[in-house]
């Protein structure tokens, strides 16, 4: 499988000379008559070029595929022969960037995005110029600046290379998730998401295909080994697990790298009582190994969870925001609803996340897995869900995000973790809290600008990078605050 987080930007850095056709001076040009001379130019701009491309590769961040660099001449005329550009044509399918030290007039014939690295006047009226015709185009002061530009590129390019499978109830809109995006053409042609979207049932057609497999045992096994205590049979989790792996089947058939699947509608057709499984594990072993995974077929949080993994580097939480209002630790919500609890009554209000998707690589992908328990979904004792305590870390921030409902808008809030329970049946954990700017505002905010409900976390301050990464990305950013 192609996992979107392993592309690479191609930066094509471009090193532009004028060189002159005689030896005079003007408002625009002093020097002395050796420095005039067209031979000195050509000869001091090559030696320019030699020096920046070596400070490129000393600068330029490893995440980023940096192509053959071009030298370019053209003289007062301010026009770039046609053999100059010639140069540009061997690579430039797979150029992403162009990278110009100054003004290369007519580079816009390729329609590739352009960038500059400088601290004068020139970029600021070539980017501005290059926007005002529809042209991508970054300007930076330094290689600090510039390298996190190539990184919200490399988000960018990551989303147009992810694909995901949907397995839907094929309603038009999911059940417990309204707010859920519709308009997945749009999705594709905004940031070049693409879907396959199939019934739920086709999961199953693939299950009924396959046997517990000796390294579904063997996985099984391990989960069990490498966790603090468990709850669950090793038998459930090979069921799970076969759910697991007929998932993965179904993405290497249709090409995808993402995923996501109706619940409520699943539930209904009791095929997960039947099959003895729950999409739980699936979601959490998918996050881990780089493939963003998200409950109840909702696209909105799913698109949140790309870009919080494309962006951080980091496995993430997701799940239902509840107002656990201050002073009562048995929310009367949660009694109607059957869960838990909080173990503490709060002097404030907090809220609320549970869900059973936690990830192990929420430090990190290249970190150590965090620990965890396993516990099972359902009375019976099946559905294995991993159990993480996520206030028992080091880093209490978190960052909270969602898309609306049209996708063209990314909220974002930070939070507090304040306490985390774990409840032995349904969804778990619970983790409680507090988040800047008022939790009933933020939910107010949720409802009110048409995001909706769901809620991708990840440990760690994000807000301004997403703020920033909208406007590289092409989504708007409300930072709830």
């Amino acid at each position: 499988m192609r996992h979107a987080m392993d592309v690479r930007v191609n930066l094509k850095p471009v090193f532009s000379n004028m060189v002159h056709t005689d030896i005079w001076e003007g408002p625009c040009r002093t020097g002395t008559v050796e420095e005039l001379d067209p031979r000195y130019e050509r000869r001091t701009g090559l030696e320019q070029f030699e020096i920046w491309c070596e400070e490129l590769k000393k600068h330029i961040s490893p995440e980023v595929n940096i192509l053959e660099p071009v030298y370019l001449e053209y003289d007062e005329s301010f026009t770039v022969p046609e053999s100059e550009f010639e140069k540009l044509e061997k690579d430039v399918y797979q150029t992403d960037l162009f990278l110009i030290t100054y003004r290369v007039p007519g580079i816009e014939r390729f329609g590739k995005a352009v960038s500059m690295l400088d601290l004068g006047p020139t970029p600021i009226d070539l980017v501005g110029f290059y926007k005002n015709i529809g042209l991508e185009a970054y300007m930076a002061h330094d290689y600090r600046e510039y390298n996190k530009l190539l990184h919200y590129l490399r988000v960018k390019k990551a989303l147009a290379n992810t694909k995901m499978l949907i397995l839907s109830a094929t309603e038009q809109i999911p059940a417990s998730v309204n707010t859920s995006c519709p308009d997945l053409l749009g999705l594709a042609g905004r940031y070049g998401i693409r879907n396959s979207r199939l019934t739920f049932r086709a999961v199953f057609d693939v299950m009924d295909q396959m046997d517990v497999t000796e390294e579904m045992e063997a996985r099984a096994e391990s989960l069990l080994d490498q966790a603090q205590d468990s709850s669950i049979r090793k038998e459930w989790i090979c069921q799970d697990l076969k759910y697991y792996y007929a998932v993965r089947r179904l993405m290497e058939k249709y090409g995808c790298n993402a995923f996501t699947t109706s619940c409520k509608e699943l539930c209904a057709s009791r095929l997960p009582m039947k099959n003895k499984c729950t999409p739980c594990l699936a979601h959490s072993l998918n996050k881990d190994d780089r493939i963003p995974s998200a409950c109840e077929e909702d696209v909105n949080v799913l698109i949140a969870t790309m870009i919080l993994m494309y962006l951080t580097g980091k496995s993430t939480f997701m799940g239902n925001p509840v107002l656990v209002p201050k002073g009562q630790g048995n929310a009367s919500w949660l009694k109607l609803s059957g869960y838990g609890a909080p173990a503490v009554e709060f002097d404030r209000d907090v809220l609320e996340i549970h869900h059973s998707v936690p990830g192990l690589r929420m430090d990190g992908f290249q970190e150590e897995p965090m620990k965890y328990l396993l516990g099972h979904f359902t009375a019976e004792g099946w559905g294995t869900k991993i159990q993480v305590d996520m206030w028992d870390h080091e880093e209490k921030t978190v960052t909270f995000a969602r898309f609306n409902r049209d996708g063209d808008a990314l909220i974002a809030a930070r939070g507090k973790v304040l306490g985390c329970d774990f409840r032995e049946r349904g969804c778990s954990p619970a983790v409680y809290y507090d988040v800047e700017g008022g939790v009933r505002e933020f939910r107010q905010a949720l409802a009110n600008g048409c995001f909706g409900h769901h809620l991708a976390v990840v440990y760690g301050d994000y807000t301004k990078e997403l703020k920033e990464l909208g406007a590289v990305v092409g989504f708007r950013t409300e930072i709830f605050q």
